[in-house]
């Protein structure tokens, strides 16, 4: 029981890694994603705050994050000033830069890149944006192992992975989730849905 107990914290320090846990919502008939609607209901988007509340760090990709257009804090109520700090992978720099995450000019946001872009970098740290320069691995994705260690490096040592489809996947094959928590729906979306 004290093992379990403390099963984060032994992680943390043999791998100089944060604690990742992983979160994604799906259908009945297992697609992610729809234009006409939320896919999770009102109490699995409580406990996706929750876990935002609970992990130091959020991190996600440009791709998704232009999609969704989301501010990635914890929205329950009190718990405001407790929402993670922002991490985004965004190897060429596709951002968007009217983006809710701009708004206000908070700096707790950094984004992993690979391809430089003058241009682009310097309207981002205009906008209060860290970035980080980043290697890249076998396949030409940003290093997700270079990621983590720079995130554990910036203090972070729980680190939840929002993903869609790709970095999800991602991070699977590399077997660097410690948890995953699957929220899914009972209703088929069939030609509405979408895995990306």
């Amino acid at each position: 029981d004290a093992k379990n107990l403390y099963k984060s914290y032994f992680y943390i320090k043999k791998n100089k890694y944060p604690y990742v846990t992983g979160k994604i919502g799906c259908s009945k008939d297992m697609f992610i994603s729809t234009k006409n609607k939320i896919i999770t209901n009102f109490h699995s988007r409580k406990i996706s705050h929750l876990l935002r509340y609970k992990n130091q760090g959020i991190l996600i990709s440009s791709k998704t994050l232009n999609l969704d257009n989301s501010k990635l804090t914890c929205r329950l109520s009190g718990l405001e000033k407790f929402s993670p700090k922002r991490f985004i992978l965004d190897k060429d720099l596709k951002i968007k830069t009217n983006l809710k995450i701009f708004q206000n000019h908070i700096t707790n946001t950094y984004i992993f890149f690979n391809k430089p872009n003058n241009k682009k970098e310097k309207i981002l740290k205009k906008l209060g944006a860290k970035l980080i320069k980043s290697k890249l691995d076998l396949e030409k994705k940003i290093d997700l192992k270079f990621v983590l260690q720079k995130i554990k490096k910036l203090g972070i040592n729980y680190l939840l992975v929002e993903g869609g489809r790709i970095l999800t996947l991602s991070f699977l094959k590399k077997k660097l989730f410690n948890e995953f928590y699957l929220f899914k729906n009972n209703k088929n979306l069939g030609m509405k849905g979408s895995i990306n």
